[in-house]
């Protein structure tokens, strides 16, 4: 038969271990009669694998006393004490509710005005806009633009205001004076036409 070691620190471990080398010299040996001992029921065990809690309160508790409860479902043994959670006078922070202000629909709370994507800058880092879109100066900002390598604003390439007086797609939006035409209203043209801006 071969030879098994078998660990002597626990007799059901021992038991099983000698059994398995019975059954080993039977498949070895086929004429050979194994002789299987009964063996005894491991005791069950109360140690478990430790477990690691962030150490900041309250979660700590909660965490101790979660694996405290796993602990006791895998091993059994007597039900664990969970230890108390309850906060303190001095960590204890009270709470009002704030009162509901109605929400009406007569003074609507306005909405921000969309943005321009930015264009223009410096030659090595020049931004163009989508097609569709031009690129002019930020009217409401002061500075040359993109005239003099300087950013300015993407805007639609769609007339507005003229002699037909096209209006915005959207009621906020300002006509604003086309830069890529020679007619300024400032300077004795009239109707002329514009491009679309945000406020």
């Amino acid at each position: 038969c071969p030879e098994v070691k078998c660990d002597a620190s626990d007799a059901a471990k021992l038991c099983k271990c000698r059994n398995s080398r019975e059954r080993l010299c039977k498949i070895v040996c086929p004429a050979y009669t194994p002789t299987y001992l009964p063996c005894p029921i491991s005791p069950p065990t109360t140690t478990c694998e430790e477990r690691f809690c962030i150490m900041m309160w309250p979660q700590s508790c909660y965490c101790a006393n979660a694996n405290k409860q796993a602990c006791y479902e895998k091993c059994g043994a007597s039900n664990p004490i969970s230890k108390r959670t309850t906060t303190t006078a001095s960590t204890q922070t009270t709470r009002k509710p704030l009162p509901r202000t109605p929400t009406s629909t007569i003074n609507p709370t306005p909405t921000p005005y969309p943005t321009h994507a930015p264009c223009g800058g410096g030659r090595p880092n020049y931004l163009s806009c989508d097609e569709g879109f031009i690129c002019i100066k930020d009217p409401y900002k002061p500075g040359c633009g993109p005239e003099c390598d300087g950013l300015g604003i993407c805007v639609e390439d769609k007339i507005c205001g003229g002699f037909a007086g096209f209006a915005c797609g959207a009621k906020e939006q300002v006509c604003w004076d086309d830069p890529r035409d020679e007619c300024k209203e400032g300077e004795g043209g009239n109707d002329c036409a514009g491009v679309c801006v945000w406020p």
